[in-house]
């Protein structure tokens, strides 16, 4: 049996109480590579160095917000400094994008996919993602990278903020789009540039 949800509405100055279906919650898969926003703290009391947790940082956000519209799903690609990933950890993302799309749920005909990232390499990695799918596979998908500045663990981080903007970004941007979502902006992947001086990303003027 389907659930019905009643709407309530006041027009006309009486009450009507029509039923309609829910529709069925939107889906995101969030992929995740390790960079500043995973860094836990030192699990070890002689520690100094920052290391990276058994659960990712979007999982902790996004659990932390029950009434989301979204349901979703986290897979790990890696748990690395982004200078550090290599060719084969792009592939092996690239391959989960091009599996997930072929068996993906009859009913989500666009993929809304968010995958989290150092800052360094975000950039090189949502390019090779974005050449390497064929047309009619980026089609299907809308990818919104992300990451944060500081990890998720800090008070003042910007990690709740970045994911939330990105997973937004994939409700929105066209479908075939691989874009960044950083410092409040989403910028497509082949347009954006990062700032040396700041480490903002930012959109490249184009003439």
């Amino acid at each position: 049996m389907s659930n019905v949800t009643y709407h309530v509405s006041s027009l006309s100055g009486g009450i009507k109480i029509s039923p309609y279906e829910d529709p069925k919650e939107d889906f995101v898969y969030v992929v995740t590579l390790g960079g500043t926003i995973d860094k836990d703290y030192p699990k070890l009391t002689s520690g100094y160095a920052f290391e990276f947790g058994d659960q990712s940082a979007a999982e902790r956000i996004l659990k932390a917000h029950p009434n989301l519209g979204i349901s979703y799903k986290i897979k790990s690609i890696c748990k690395k400094d982004s200078l550090e990933i290599t060719s084969d950890d792009r592939r092996d993302l690239v391959s989960y994008i091009i599996t997930t799309i072929k068996y993906r749920p009859i009913y989500l005909e666009l993929l809304r996919i968010v995958v989290t990232h150092g800052t360094d390499t975000m950039i090189e990695t949502a390019m090779y993602i974005k050449n390497s799918l064929s047309e009619e596979d980026r089609a299907r998908v809308v990818i919104a990278f992300t990451g944060a500045t500081k990890p998720e663990r800090f008070v003042d981080s910007d990690a709740s903020f970045n994911v939330g903007c990105a997973v937004a970004a994939t409700s929105c941007c066209k479908p075939g789009s691989v874009v960044i979502c950083m410092n409040g902006n989403v910028i497509p992947a082949e347009q954006c540039a990062r700032v040396e001086a700041t480490g903002r990303f930012v959109k490249r003027a184009i003439y």
